[in-house]
């Protein structure tokens, strides 16, 4: 092999790494910027801004005090978690109604939690942030049909509609009251079994013999 040839098979090579950002750089897909203060947030918008990219906010604890300009540019915010306690500098209720805050301005949120172990629990960190002023409606919003828009699935997921993948739970009650519980579930329109080792060793040892 030349010393043109071997220099032309390494300009030939595809840096997968870079290529995944080619979307991104071309405003294809959004971007997550995991901020959490006012000035983090900024300069998240600034860099976006910078290479014409289509910013999401994860966290931004913050968030609030930016909500209308976040509404205005249409940046959407995952909120979250809310099961935890505020810091010592922030206001007491910070960390619990910055999500109705941001709603209120306009601005599309949904929620995360902790991690994939605590997704669960995903409903109580909702209905934390209703106690302290989010609207109901838009807190089911922003487990729903919120996340589908901002992931750009709305089509497909997100709301009860004809010709959507048919993803339903049925419960005996609002579904972010910790007292309700799930009766069933669908998964594409196929209902998925209720048992797993939790529930069977629970019955195993519920009937076991009295002393």
């Amino acid at each position: 092999m030349t010393r043109d040839e071997a220099a032309g098979s390494r300009l030939d090579r595809v840096d997968l790494v870079l290529e995944a950002m080619v979307p991104v750089i071309q405003g294809k897909v959004p971007v997550i910027f995991d901020v959490r203060t006012v000035e983090q947030i900024r300069g998240a918008l600034a860099l976006a801004d910078s290479f014409a990219l289509k910013p999401i906010i994860r966290g931004g604890a913050e968030a609030w005090q930016l909500a209308d300009d976040l509404a205005a540019r249409k940046v959407p915010v995952i909120v979250g978690p809310t099961t935890v306690a505020p810091t010592d500098n922030d206001p007491y209720d910070m960390v619990y109604a910055n999500p109705g805050m941001l709603a209120k301005a306009g601005v599309q949120i949904a929620f995360q939690t902790a991690g994939a172990a605590d997704s669960r629990n995903l409903p109580y960190n909702v209905a934390l942030s209703v106690a302290y002023g989010l609207d109901p409606e838009e807190a089911l919003r922003a487990v729903t049909i919120n996340p589908a828009r901002i992931w750009g699935v709305a089509d497909q997921l997100g709301s009860i509609e004809r010709g959507k993948v048919a993803n339903l739970i049925v419960t005996t009650g609002d579904p972010l009251d910790v007292r309700t519980q799930i009766r069933h579930v669908f998964v594409r329109g196929v209902e998925q079994p209720m048992n797993d080792r939790h529930t069977r060793l629970y019955e195993q040892f519920k009937a076991r013999p009295k002393p």
